[in-house]
């Protein structure tokens, strides 16, 4: 606007405010692109390879190596397509569904949804906050269950919460990049996945 060129506090100050914008999201891609470059050098136990869980190479096996629908239940994958969530992501967790023998599921956006009783497939959508990503593993890990959270790089903050939770709970967790999965039940040993 014109009344800049004769103001020359609030010139400055929104000269400011445009170059934290532009260092905070540099900032930010160069988060980003850290944690790809260190998913790519660090990757293990692809195909299985290293892996010695039963439990998790039949996940890898028969989850992870399957591009189509493994079995006839789609339900999942049509809400996850809902809700802009990947083809690729989407056929992934529901075959994870389906291997686990989930009878529930449940998709958690910016607020809290009640949990219904028994073991839950509960994910946590990109856009859930971070409080709420504490509470619900709160609650889905106290019991036997499976955790998703979706888009655990998008903020150092949200990727603090996500390693929070694989210290602080008795879990087996997988780190996929795009997401990380946590399964809570007492017979597996906690253990700690890079695929």
């Amino acid at each position: 606007p014109s009344n800049r060129l004769f103001d020359r506090t609030s010139g400055r100050r929104v000269e400011t405010l445009t170059r934290m914008k532009i260092i905070s999201r540099i900032k930010r891609q160069l988060f980003r692109g850290y944690f790809r470059i260190g998913a790519v050098i660090h990757v293990r136990h692809w195909r299985g390879h290293g892996i010695h869980s039963p439990f998790m190479y039949g996940i890898v096996r028969n989850v992870f190596m399957k591009s189509r629908i493994t079995g006839r239940d789609r339900t999942l994958y049509n809400a996850l397509i809902r809700h802009r969530i990947g083809r690729k992501n989407g056929i992934l967790l529901q075959n994870l569904y389906t291997h686990c023998k989930m009878e529930r599921f449940v998709l958690v956006g910016a607020m809290d949804v009640p949990l219904p009783p028994g073991p839950v497939f509960c994910i946590l959508l990109p856009n859930t906050t971070t409080e709420t990503l504490g509470f619900m593993a709160r609650k889905i890990l106290a019991q036997s269950g499976c955790l998703v959270v979706l888009a655990p790089h998008r903020s150092s903050r949200r990727w603090k919460v996500a390693q929070q939770i694989r210290q602080h709970y008795r879990c087996v967790s997988v780190d996929r990049r795009v997401m990380m999965l946590y399964f809570a039940d007492p017979k597996l040993q906690p253990q700690h996945y890079r695929i």
